[in-house]
């Protein structure tokens, strides 16, 4: 009876410490972290986030991290390691941080520079495995992904949300139900859509959603228009959609660094910026 009673004080014990130096206060800090914390200029200005890791030593580890947190936080939890509740298990390690306000966490600026104020942009960085939704500028929501796997990579570059299907078959696999569908490559079947976040990329060049950023982007991105009589031209692209980069890797996964390296998985404005040159000038008809 001595066993079971030392283990759950063992995992208290390390569940107060998480609380106390990771999630409830910053060290060094004076009261707990808010989650209503002010815009920032740049990504992660505040030098007040920290990250602390929660090693999954047993199987009720999760459910314990879950009690403590509360199911919103929990969720922000797997969101940050870029996983679906399916995929955290027993021996993995969890990135916690300091503070759970949605936007501090994002790794992507607030806003963009005016020139890339569009009524509606989608950013994907393939690099840190996020997605970036913009409204004339202003960040709406960001949330996790699973882009192509190292044999199929989600290619950088310009897409556009073409036409979207609340639940569509794999023309690649008859068994792989995508459910919250848009189209990205009309002929090379790219599209974000919900499926399985396992914490690396793992699609076949798809930008893979957790369920409830699917069923957000599904009614938030802005779908084509063709020309009546002609469904082979375009008269209006949908939202853009650009691809940023590439996931390195050979150097795993960065959200992993978070707590050595608060800054490990920024997306700089310059980046973005640099991106947005190189390919929204080709579609012209993507201005505000």
């Amino acid at each position: 009876m001595r066993a079971p009673l030392l283990c759950r004080l063992v995992l208290s014990l390390a569940l107060y410490a998480v609380a106390a130096a990771g999630c409830g206060r910053s060290r060094g800090t004076g009261p707990a972290e808010t989650e209503t914390a002010g815009p920032r200029d740049s990504v992660h200005a505040d030098t007040l986030l920290r990250y602390e890791r929660f090693p999954l030593v047993n199987a009720d580890s999760l459910w314990a991290l879950e009690r403590r947190l509360g199911r919103e936080r929990f969720a922000a939890v797997l969101k940050l390691n870029r996983i679906d509740l399916g995929h955290a298990r027993q021996g993995d390690t969890l990135v916690v941080p300091s503070t759970f306000d949605r936007a501090r966490l994002s790794p992507f600026p607030d806003t963009l520079d005016r020139e890339w104020a569009l009524r509606k942009l989608l950013l994907v960085s393939a690099r840190v495995q996020a997605f970036a939704a913009y409204d004339s500028g202003r960040l709406a929501r960001w949330g996790p992904t699973s882009t192509g796997r190292q044999e199929k990579p989600t290619p950088p570059g310009l897409y556009h949300t073409n036409w979207r299907q609340r639940r569509r078959t794999s023309t690649f696999d008859e068994q792989w139900i995508l459910n919250w569908y848009v189209n990205l490559g009309n002929f090379d079947g790219i599209s974000l859509h919900q499926y399985e976040l396992p914490g690396r990329p793992a699609s076949h060049s798809c930008v893979r959603l957790l369920e409830d950023d699917a069923v957000w982007l599904y009614d938030w991105v802005e779908t084509w228009t063709l020309a009546p009589g002609d469904p082979s031209r375009v008269v209006r692209h949908g939202t853009p959609v650009v691809v940023l980069d590439e996931y390195a890797f050979e150097q795993g996964r960065p959200w992993k660094r978070l707590p050595d390296d608060p800054r490990a998985t920024d997306v700089p404005a310059d980046s973005i910026a640099g991106a947005l040159r190189r390919w929204l000038p080709t579609a012209p008809d993507t201005a505000p």
